[in-house]
C-alpha cells in the first residue's frame, strides 16, 4: 500500500478517530490525576521529608519524567484505549468484517492494524506532555498560591533533555508495543460473541503487564541519578 493511502481514504479516517479517542478525549482523566499527583506529591515531599518547596518541586519533577508520566499514562490508555481497540478488532472477527476484508485482497495489517498503531503512538506521547506540564503547574501553585511559570521552567531546565524525551518516546513505544501485543495474544481468533469482552479483559490485563515489565528493564538498564 503506498504511503499516500495511509494518509487518506478509511486508513486516514481510522487514525484521526484513534487518535482524537487516545490523544484528545483522554486528556481529561490525565490531567486530573496529574493534578492530584502535583497537589498530594508537593505536600507529602514538604511534610514528611521535610523539603523546601522548590526542592519538592524539583523532586516532583524527576519523578514525574523518570517513571510517573510514563506509568499514569500507560494505566489510562490501558483502560481507554486498550479496551476500546481489542474489543473493537475482536468484534470484527466474531461479525467477518476480517475475513471478508482479506478475501478482498486488503492487508488488514495496514488497514486496521498500522493506523491504530500510529495514533496510540502518537496519542500517548501527547498525553505524557499533557501530564508532565499538569504536575509541575499544579505542584507550583500548591507552593505558592499561583502558576508559577518561571520556576517550573527553572526546574525543567534543570533536567537533562534526554530524560524528557527518553520518557516521552517511552510512552509512545509502550502504546504501539501494546496494540501489537493484544492483537496477537489477546484477540487472537475469536470466533464468539461472547469472547469478546473476554478478549477486552485480557488485553487491558496483558498491556498492564507489559508496560510494567518494559519500565522495569529500563529503569534497571539505564544509569541512576538524581537528573
Amino acid at each position: 500500500m503506498p504511503i499516500t493511502r495511509l494518509l487518506t481514504g478509511p486508513v486516514a479516517l481510522v487514525f484521526s478517530r484513534q487518535l482524537y479517542f487516545t490523544g484528545v478525549q483522554s486528556a481529561g482523566v490525565v490531567v486530573l490525576a496529574a493534578a492530584l499527583i502535583g497537589f498530594g506529591f508537593v505536600y507529602s515531599f514538604e511534610a514528611v521529608l521535610s523539603l523546601s518547596g522548590s526542592r519538592a518541586l524539583q523532586v516532583l519533577a524527576v519523578l514525574a519524567v523518570r517513571s510517573l508520566g510514563v506509568l499514569i499514562t500507560g494505566f489510562v490508555f490501558a483502560a481507554r484505549s486498550i479496551t476500546a481497540i481489542s474489543a473493537e478488532m475482536a468484534l470484527l472477527q466474531v461479525t467477518g468484517e476480517q475475513s471478508t476484508l482479506e478475501r478482498l485482497g486488503i492487508d488488514t495489517r495496514l488497514y486496521l492494524l498500522l493506523p491504530r498503531v500510529l495514533a496510540s503512538v502518537l496519542g500517548v506521547a501527547i498525553l505524557d506532555l499533557y501530564f508532565l506540564a499538569t504536575v509541575l503547574l499544579t505542584a507550583s501553585f500548591a507552593i505558592n498560591g499561583r502558576f508559577d511559570l518561571g520556576q517550573v521552567q527553572l526546574v525543567i531546565s534543570a533536567i537533562a533533555p534526554r530524560l524528557v524525551i527518553a520518557g516521552i518516546i517511552r510512552s509512545g513505544v509502550f502504546a504501539g508495543l501494546a496494540v501489537l501485543w493484544v492483537q496477537m495474544f489477546a484477540v487472537g481468533r475469536r470466533r464468539s460473541f461472547p469472547e469478546v469482552p473476554v478478549a477486552a479483559s485480557e488485553a487491558v490485563l496483558q498491556s498492564i503487564v507489559l508496560m510494567l515489565l518494559l519500565e522495569a528493564a529500563y529503569q534497571l538498564l539505564t544509569p541512576r541519578g538524581p537528573f
